[in-house]
């Protein structure tokens, strides 16, 4: 389990490390996405203003209700509230405010530098611009316009609410004369009733030649008191089923919509009706959001919330029917009710006629039934009484809270969440353009890319920025990488003669020649005799590192010019002894012989421990491969991501195909401080020296018959210091 755990920690360290690598080029366009974002907010982007309504909306009351006020104040309703901010978005409202501020002649001329806008294309403008929006468990809407002039989108803002609360007023209005007419038309019909009711009564009396009607008839206490009981009760039955009948009428004459709004202000609706008007108003929302935001009509996501609507449609249609189905049946039922009891009321007054006289009794019933049908007709006239003073009473479906106010400060664009996106952008772009230039280099990252890639070791790894040793001092930590290399090659000599080795590389500026230089310097340190050759005629640069004159050397020595232990020169370095490369005439170049090479490598060996030939790069130059040839070791520096690793592949190859020994690869200039991977190779080293305080000397001892030799050439070639 614990291999995974490591797979991921590594993967992870291998992005870091991408990142902290190519931080420049993530911060460069991160910095130039923030500006673009700055001046395209500041300079290009149109302002945009918005102003805000606040009304609060009260729920009015059927218009079958003639009791009391015509609003009611509810707890929140979703459905009711849902309708009411499409109804704000509708044509209803929206057209008349844009005929009341003349949009179609302002936008017309403003925005399309024409004539009046078409009425339809004015309205989804607006459309676009107007917000509705209610406040969380309360009553209030909120209305929000947004446009280019501050002026304008308060002005519409207050236009779309003085349009909205007319509308309510006009509609109220409408309802209650539609009210008051069906309760006249049933007064009407109910005093004709009465009427009759009393011509009847007056025609038994004449016929009975009654002048007084008064007790004394001999009749069943009980049975009476059953018959006044059943009597009134079918009484109240018949009333409310003429309640009844007259409510599923004027309900079944209404479209679903109208039905639907109907059953609500009636509170008779059910949960699940008002859960899929909720559902319905949610999608229509969810729908015109897709199309504001640019969707066309046979987009996916379009047709599917159009089949979603279809659905909850049908839905909402057949939960109506068995509304209206279930109305038909309550009205039924009590019909039933009252047929029922209008048999029970019949058998009772059979039997109390049975006990009276049949006429006096047919008397007495009419009378009943004419005090039962004025009894109703007064109720209809104080109902009426009572809708006439509530209408005086001013009650406003809805009221201003808060008008809108032009507002200076756009809110669009804004700077803030613009510059936080473009910074957000512009760190993924810069990570992303990171990570494709980190996959276009080709160069040598890690040490298993060289010890994957050339099936060679990593000898040392040298940190970004060392120079040579002579100019830092022994004491400096970074001479630890070079004894590293020293002790990793092994050049103690086995036999009587010393070593022989040159670094080369693929490329130029590599570093070969300032690894050499310092990888002398230690040995020189360690008590070795060193002999350092600059046989990079073309470019030479031990003489610079040295800050001596290029006077004559190998390459002298090479034409036949005298013997090349003539030109060794000694240097301020103990134990070190060096030959310049000379002056090579530009004919002669490339003619680097094998052979005269050998035997002068050979007479040097005798008079040192190690021999150190610095070499031009292997490829495209044959001089280093015939360095390469010759010498006993080499070594290959690759400095870290700078060349294509076919370089460095060509460049083993090259020294192969000399039959050269080629020891291992040397790192060099690796950036420690960004590269973690590195970074122990120098946090080490600094560590024991802060520590010590200072270097110890090591000791070392050299042959003595090379120690003669290099005593010998150092008195008769002089000492030079610096």
């Amino acid at each position: 389990m614990a291999a995974p755990a490591s797979e991921v920690s590594l993967h992870f360290l291998d992005y870091w490390r991408v990142i902290r690598n190519r931080a420049a080029i993530i911060v460069t366009v991160l910095l130039l996405t923030l500006m673009t974002g700055y001046v395209v907010t500041v300079y290009v982007m149109q302002k945009m203003y918005d102003a805000k309504a606040q009304l609060r909306v009260y729920k009015e009351k059927s218009d079958l209700e003639f009791m009391g006020n015509s609003r009611t104040d509810t707890p929140f309703d979703l459905v009711f509230f849902t309708s009411e901010i499409s109804t704000i978005q509708s044509k209803k409202i929206l057209n008349p405010v844009i005929e009341k501020l003349g949009l179609q002649k302002e936008w017309g001329t403003r925005l399309f530098g024409g004539s009046n806008l078409p009425m339809d294309k004015a309205f989804v403008l607006l459309n676009n611009r107007v917000d509705v929006n209610v406040q969380r468990n309360s009553d209030i809407l909120e209305i929000r316009v947004k446009s280019d002039l501050p002026k304008e989108a308060s002005d519409i803002a207050n236009a779309i609410m003085d349009v909205y609360i007319e509308m309510r007023r006009t509609d109220l209005q409408t309802r209650e004369s539609r009210g008051f007419k069906t309760l006249d038309d049933e007064i009407a019909k109910q005093g004709e009733v009465v009427q009759r009711a009393k011509d009847y009564v007056e025609e038994l009396r004449k016929s009975l030649n009654l002048n007084m009607v008064g007790g004394g008839e001999n009749e069943t206490q009980m049975l009476e008191e059953e018959w006044k009981r059943k009597s009134a009760l079918l009484d109240d039955v018949r009333a409310e089923y003429l309640g009844r009948q007259v409510r599923y009428d004027r309900l079944n004459r209404l479209s679903t919509n109208e039905f639907l709004d109907a059953i609500v202000a009636m509170g008779i609706e059910d949960a699940n009706l008002t859960s899929l008007r909720a559902k319905k108003y949610a999608a229509e929302s969810d729908l015109e959001q897709m199309r504001k935001s640019g969707l066309e009509g046979n987009h996916p996501r379009i047709k599917s919330r159009e089949a979603e609507l279809a659905k909850i449609d049908e839905q909402i249609n057949a939960n109506a029917a068995g509304k209206r189905r279930a109305l038909e049946i309550d009205v039924q039922v009590t019909k039933a009710r009252v047929t029922q009891l209008e048999k029970e009321v019949g058998t009772l007054t059979d039997q109390v006629r049975m006990q009276k006289t049949t006429e006096l009794a047919k008397f007495r019933e009419a009378k009943k039934e004419q005090e039962r049908q004025q009894l109703l007709y007064d109720q209809f006239v104080i109902r009426k009484k009572q809708s006439v003073v509530d209408k005086q009473i001013i009650n406003d479906p809805a009221t201003i809270i808060s008008k809108a106010e032009p507002n200076d400060m756009p809110f669009r664009p804004n700077l803030t969440i613009n510059l936080i996106a473009s910074g957000v952008a512009g760190l993924v772009l810069g990570i992303v353009l990171a990570f494709f230039i980190e996959y276009l280099d080709t160069s040598v990252k890690t040490m298993d890319d060289v010890e994957k890639l050339l099936d060679l070791p990593v000898l040392a790894v040298i940190p970004d920025g060392v120079g040579p040793l002579i100019r830092e001092g022994a004491d400096s930590p970074h001479a630890e990488g070079y004894r590293i290399l020293r002790a990793k090659i092994d050049l103690n000599p086995k036999s009587g003669a010393g070593n022989t080795l040159t670094v080369v590389s693929g490329g130029p500026g590599e570093g070969k020649s300032t690894t050499l230089f310092n990888l002398a310097y230690v040995c020189a340190q360690s008590g070795q005799s060193v002999l350092l050759v600059d046989a990079d005629l073309r470019r030479p640069t031990v003489h610079t590192i040295l800050g001596i004159e290029n006077e004559a050397g190998i390459s002298e020595a090479m034409r036949g010019l005298g013997e090349a232990h003539q030109y060794i020169r000694a240097t301020s370095v103990p134990n070190m002894h060096v030959i310049t490369a000379g002056d090579m005439p530009a004919s002669e170049m490339g003619a680097f012989s094998g052979l005269k090479l050998r035997e002068i490598l050979n007479d040097l060996k005798l008079r040192y421990d190690i021999v150190l030939l610095d070499a031009p790069p292997v490829l495209g130059i044959s001089d280093g491969a015939v360095l390469a040839h010759e010498v006993d070791f080499t070594l290959l520096v690759i400095q870290h991501r700078r060349y294509p690793r076919d370089i460095s592949m060509r460049a083993k190859r090259a020294v192969e195909e000399v039959k050269g020994n080629l020891l291992g690869v040397v790192l060099n200039a690796v950036a420690v401080k960004s590269d973690e991977a590195y970074y122990y190779y120098s946090s080490y080293g600094n560590y024991y020296y802060n520590r010590n305080g200072e270097k110890k000397p090591r000791s070392g001892a050299a042959t003595p018959q090379r120690a003669t030799l290099a005593k010998n050439d150092e008195q008769s070639h002089g000492s030079e210091d610096f």
